[in-house]
């Protein structure tokens, strides 16, 4: 009960911070324009926005991810008396919540996760609505890109044959999707607006945390895919010369259609596992 207790009050500080820091959105600070920089300064634009998106990906998953999805969990077990001490996918006991598995599944599953949501936020910000309802559409948006084929709905999962009932399993890691994109938006704007100009005192702390991010995503491989294919495109963009204002626009645009057709061409499949656990 307090390990619950202690995960439904991480969560509403995330909320409360979420509903606080409403009115910051991701954005470029002045000093950060590359179309106004040099070498130097875009070089430091890209290492500010990895920094931010790193930030605000571990603060999500160890104050959102992980908190929300144990609480999911024991719902899901309450309402499934019959599958108590049955042994799920992940080799998890039914019914049994203690505290160093509820710190593990923080780390191994709510940090490479939360870390995804940030980067993946970070990466979607310019091509989204900004604020609250932005991140609830990024939310949505990634569930149906790849929730259905990485997690948390996939329809071969055999915990969704022990646990449920099916309807309930989908609202709650629905609800949990959004949720998540709906506090990753205020979380990165604030972390943003903190943060200064990269400076040498970066090289202590933004290195190791790097090179933990890049652990942790390996277990979500195919979004960690995603997350690269973004960072390329990024620096790509951040290496666009100053005449090409038109251009970056334009291919705004054009990212925010191929995206909006990713998600019709998965609905599909999305719809299809959902059927299979509700049924």
């Amino acid at each position: 009960m307090l390990v619950m207790l202690g995960c439904a009050a991480l969560l509403l500080i995330a909320a409360g911070a979420g509903w606080r820091w409403r009115g910051y959105s991701l954005a470029v600070p002045a000093w950060q324009r590359y179309e106004l920089a040099g070498t130097a300064g875009r070089a430091q634009a890209l290492v500010w926005f990895v920094a931010v998106a790193l930030l605000s990906g571990l603060a999500v998953g160890v104050f959102v991810v992980g908190p929300a999805g144990r609480l999911a969990m024991r719902l899901l077990a309450v309402t499934s008396p019959d599958a108590q001490g049955r042994i799920t996918e992940a080799e998890q006991v039914v019914g049994q919540i203690s505290l160093s598995g509820t710190v593990g599944f923080v780390l191994f599953v709510g940090v490479p996760f939360g870390l995804a949501a940030g980067l993946g936020y970070a990466l979607a910000s310019f091509v989204v609505p900004r604020g609250l309802g932005g991140g609830a559409v990024f939310g949505a948006s990634a569930l149906v890109l790849v929730g259905a084929t990485v997690d948390p709905l996939r329809g071969d999962n055999p915990d969704f044959a022990i646990v449920g009932p099916g309807w309930l399993s989908v609202a709650t890691f629905f609800l949990m999707a959004v949720l998540t994109g709906a506090l990753t938006a205020p979380v990165a704007g604030r972390i943003a607006a903190a943060l200064g100009r990269p400076t040498r005192w970066w090289w202590l702390w933004l290195p190791p945390l790097s090179l933990f991010a890049t652990a942790a995503l390996t277990v979500v491989s195919a979004v960690a895919g995603g997350v690269v294919v973004g960072c390329l495109v990024l620096l790509a963009t951040l290496l666009l010369p100053r005449w090409s204002l038109v251009v970056r626009h334009r291919a705004t645009r054009a990212v925010q259609a191929i995206v909006s057709v990713a998600v019709l061409v998965s609905i599909p499949g999305f719809v299809s596992a959902l059927a299979a656990i509700v049924d």
